[in-house]
């Protein structure tokens, strides 16, 4: 007697974002967009969807996410202008490259938490809006 086993695949829920990222000021580096779908991952680089689009232009671009799974992400992006992918920083800790997240944080004045700036994924495609920005006194 041979039995058959048969296993049913269950299509995970994906789609693609597409990030309009504008003030870039240097047309030069790395935009790295980093994609954290829980407090455990948030900017954890090991945890994360991380990607990366050559800059070549001032003023906006469209930075695209395929294959993302529908649920909450939050997005951290810098433009790594040196191309050493890093977000530099000055001696306090203080970014000096511009930068920018997939909701404005509630403070400049210390790291975002992931449930500030997690947005709600929904597939097939979902337009996202960001500025980079530099920070300031």
């Amino acid at each position: 007697m041979s039995y058959c086993l048969y296993v049913a695949v269950i299509p995970v829920d994906t789609g693609t974002l597409r990030i309009e990222l504008s003030g870039i000021r240097e047309p030069k580096g790395i935009i790295w967009v980093g994609l954290y779908d829980s407090q455990a991952s948030f900017m954890v680089k090991e945890k994360a969807i991380v990607k990366g689009f050559e800059v070549v232009a001032t003023g906006t671009m469209t930075l695209t996410i395929s294959s993302l799974a529908a649920g909450r992400w939050a997005v951290a992006i810098f433009h790594d202008i040196n191309g050493n992918g890093e977000l530099d920083t000055n001696y306090l800790g203080v970014p000096t490259e511009p930068y920018a997240f997939s909701k404005k944080p509630l403070s400049k004045w210390r790291m975002p938490r992931y449930e500030e700036i997690a947005i709600p994924f929904h597939p097939p495609v979902q337009y996202l809006h960001v500025q980079l920005e530099s920070w300031h006194l």
